[in-house]
């Protein structure tokens, strides 16, 4: 079995954050499929701070248990800023978190990412959206290490915002 090493200091340091703001966290994931999930699980004390989370890949899950908006969805394969946006809002809404994180985008290069690599990560706070990032990788990286760098970048990107 592959070990899968989460930055432990970016780890502690948005555990303490939030303990020490006394809030919590959830997360929507699609391009990530539950790396972010395992990484929140894998903090201390994970249930004082981490809600919970869901992967939506079907855009009918995203539209349905997300509220992403339909006719957007179905235009950009579920793959844009608002649409990760609406994922992490629905998150929030979802588990009653002050902070939601949520991800989209390509693991493996399809017709529908034009040959490249790329992701979009929102994170929202008392459900307003506080940063939306694009996130690009080269195009011959394999799809785990794509999956690992999204959630990566996305940990750094949480505790950026939480220490602020």
């Amino acid at each position: 079995m592959t070990q899968i090493d989460f930055p432990e200091i970016v780890l502690k340091e948005v555990r303490q954050s939030l303990l020490n703001t006394k809030t919590r966290i959830s997360t929507a994931e699609s391009v990530t499929a539950g790396f972010l999930q395992l990484a929140c699980s894998q903090m201390e004390g994970a249930t004082e701070i981490f809600a919970g989370g869901i992967t939506a890949y079907s855009i009918d899950t995203k539209i349905n248990t997300l509220d992403v908006d339909a006719a957007l969805a179905e235009r950009c394969d579920c793959v844009s800023p608002i649409t990760t946006e609406e994922m992490a809002l629905g998150a929030g809404r979802m588990f009653h978190t002050d902070w939601s994180v949520a991800t989209t985008g390509y693991a493996t290069v399809v017709p529908e990412s034009n040959g490249r690599l790329f992701a979009f990560v929102s994170v929202a706070y008392k459900q307003e959206i506080l940063l939306t990032s694009t996130i690009e990788l080269c195009s011959t990286i394999g799809m785990q290490e794509a999956q690992f760098r999204y959630t990566i970048e996305a940990l750094e990107i949480l505790n950026t915002l939480l220490k602020n």
